[in-house]
């Protein structure tokens, strides 16, 4: 039996302040729902030909078209599910006057919202993860309990991933200029000019003792970001001004794998170079639930209670992917 209906839970979806994820609002900034198991991207090569030489008194000459190629990607499916448990029911809420001034059925629909919150969170960490590793490999490996291992193959070229060595390390500070002529090989290296660096703390410690570097951000303090930041999102972000051309940007969001154990999206040492021509598209597959009627929609929040025991259940769904349409916009390297 179910006791709300879905435009009830949805509205509930709409007013909560979910986590505010980074890259995804940086790269990824494009949505797509489909509504079949299967999403297909058309992909147009970049044409960078130079027009040939000819007569003005010969005909023109026909070129070949470079054509485009289509992918298709099969989403991962998101499922978290809780259990509204009848004694939270009966008890106060933090912040509830002692004694209690909430009745039963208030403090209920106070705790489906917070189970709404919980799940909307997950699954917004678990798209901040997918844009992470799509712009750190080029590809997305997804996994889970009774889930076979999948990887999804982006296709980017080998050459945007890389591990610097020996005397090209940012632990290495005898040339002060290093990491600025770095940078430049990583912008000829990415299909598209890089806009920003993206990068962890440890990776900006190391940068920031080159005095190369120092000269240069010094010199231009005056700069302000422009980019938004969520209310949950800005004391994990912080903006380091321009290096040359490039915007500077630490990153210390993280997540919780399943044993609890803390991860940051960008691991240590770690600089993302991307550009905004990266053209991230949020792609979502069809819920596969009769109460959705298998249609495309970023989250399907739905709850019903099995009567003996009788149990009331909270369940969101979703099939994300998120999707580089321009995976070799993007550089990541590992620097330490």
């Amino acid at each position: 039996m179910q006791i709300y209906d879905t435009h009830d839970l949805l509205q509930v979806v709409q007013g909560l302040d979910p986590f505010e994820p980074f890259l995804l609002n940086m790269f990824f900034t494009k949505e797509h729902n489909s509504n079949k198991k299967k999403l297909d991207f058309d992909l147009v090569a970049e044409d960078a030909r130079l027009a040939p030489f000819v007569s003005p008194m010969v005909a023109g000459k026909a070129m070949r078209s470079k054509g485009g190629e289509t992918r298709t990607f099969e989403p991962a499916y998101l499922k978290p599910l809780d259990v509204v448990d009848p004694d939270r029911v009966l008890l106060r809420r933090p912040g509830e006057p002692i004694g209690g001034t909430q009745s039963p059925e208030q403090r209920r629909r106070a705790i489906i919202a917070d189970i709404l919150d919980s799940h909307r969170k997950q699954i917004q960490r678990r798209r901040e993860w997918m844009a992470a590793q799509a712009l750190l490999t080029g590809k997305v490996v997804v996994s889970g309990e009774d889930y076979p291992e999948q990887e999804v193959d982006f296709q980017r070229d080998a050459g945007n991933t890389i591990v610097l060595a020996g005397g090209n390390v940012w632990t290495d500070t005898t040339d002060p200029n290093k990491p600025l002529a770095q940078i430049e090989a990583w912008n000829d290296q990415a299909e598209a000019p890089i806009t920003d660096l993206i990068m962890d703390s440890g990776a900006w410690t190391l940068l920031y003792a080159f005095q190369g570097v120092k000269d240069l951000l010094e010199s231009r303090r005056g700069s302000e970001s422009k980019l938004e930041l969520g209310p949950d999102n800005e004391k994990w972000v912080q903006y380091k001004g321009i290096l040359g051309s490039y915007r500077v940007w630490v990153y210390k969001g993280y997540y919780k794998d399943d044993a609890d154990v803390k991860h940051n999206f960008i691991p240590t040492n770690t600089v993302i170079a991307a550009s905004a021509a990266v053209d991230g598209v949020r792609a979502h597959g069809a819920i596969l639930d009769p109460k959705a009627g298998y249609q495309a929609m970023a989250e399907f929040p739905k709850d019903w209670v099995n009567d003996n025991p009788a149990v009331e259940q909270v369940m969101t769904q979703s099939a994300p992917l998120m999707i580089p349409a321009r995976v070799n916009a993007s550089v990541a390297v590992t620097v330490g």
